[in-house]
Order: C-alpha cells, then structure tokens, then sequence
C-alpha cells in the first residue's frame, strides 16, 4: 500500500496492519461521502433553480417542467433566519461570570459586535453562511485576525531643534525628507515678525 513501505525481510504485526486498514477504509469513506454529498449539492442548486429534469426529463415537443418549491422554501426562511441573529443590535452578547465581570463584558460585546457588524460586511457573511447550510448542507464562515501597520505620511514647518529631535528620536516614526532653513539675517526686513506675514 502506498505511504505504507515497510524494509524487507520484516514482518508487520496485527495492529499495525489493522491500523492501516482502518486508515484506508476512513479515507475511502471520507471520498465516498464527499462524492455523495457533491451529487446531492448539484442537485439541490438545480432544484433551488427551479430545474427539476434529473427527476422529470425534458420530452421533444412538450413543455420544460419547473417547480420553484426549494427556492421558495429557502427564500422563505431567510428573512426569520436574518431577523433572529441580525435584527437587534447585538450579533453576540458576552456575559458577565460576576459583578466585577460587568464592565469588561460590555466592552467586549461592544467592541466584537463592532467588528463583525462595522468593520466586516456581517449582514452579507450570516446571509450567505444561512443560504450555504440550506442550500448545501454545508455553512461555514472563515474567521482570521490579521495584524497590519497602517502609515500615514505627514508634513511639518519650522519646528526648532527641541521638536525636531524629539521627532528623530521617536522608533516608530521615519523622517523621509529633512530640510534645514538659514536663519533670517538681522538686515533682513522680513526677519521682522511685524512686518514678514509669514511669521503671522
């Protein structure tokens, strides 16, 4: 059996042969099943289509049969379904164990149903997880965090040599461009803050 190879010249005992056996006979079953269940969600979709010719066949010079019973069916539980997780305001609710649990509760439930509902799509995702399990037997949603470092770029004037270090000395900032402007000479009359509206 392949993935099996044993050296030569050695014998396999009972239960690691029975082991392999079950192992075969699992995968077997896995793809029968999943075969199974792709016919049965091919179907359904034809169904949900209004085709039903897999059970009453086209016949030459007759008219197509149809019937609109599965997509009425799922259509019509959609909107209970909807209401029952999506229609107050809160997709999730975390409860608190004890009084001093309270406040943390209500910061989760805050913030979690800000982002299923705010920060993703959440309407779409529970309509189409709903309309997935009915129609194929099968509802799943995918849920991942993902960590990203959002750069925002930034301009500043005339800062003095306190500021400015302050900014070079900051890790999280990069300083992309720098540039030093001469110091106003005194016989300069736009060096007069009175009479420069630059220094306004």
């Amino acid at each position: 059996m392949a993935g099996f190879d044993r050296p030569s010249g050695q014998t396999m005992d009972v239960a690691t042969l029975r082991a392999i056996l079950d192992s075969e006979k699992t995968s077997a079953m896995a793809a029968f099943r999943a075969g199974k269940l792709s016919i049965e969600r091919a179907k359904s979709t034809d169904y949900y289509l209004g085709d039903v010719t897999s059970d009453i066949p086209d016949e030459v010079d007759r008219s197509k049969a149809v019937s609109t019973d599965v997509f009425d069916t799922i259509e019509g539980m959609m909107p209970y379904l909807m209401d029952t997780f999506c229609g107050g305001d809160q997709v999730v609710r975390f409860e608190p164990k004890g009084p001093e649990d309270v406040e943390a509760a209500e910061q989760e439930t805050d913030f979690v149903n800000h982002v299923v509902m705010e920060q993703n799509p959440g309407v779409l995702i529970f309509n189409t997880f709903f309309k997935d399990a009915l129609l194929s037997k099968t509802g799943l949603v995918k849920v991942s965090w993902e960590k990203r470092d959002i750069e925002e770029e930034e301009t500043y004037y005339d800062m003095d040599d306190m500021q400015f270090s302050i900014f070079a000395s900051d890790p999280d900032l990069e300083i992309i461009a720098h540039t030093v402007k001469d110091a106003p000479s005194a016989s300069d009359p736009n060096s007069d803050p009175s009479t420069n509206p630059s220094y306004a």
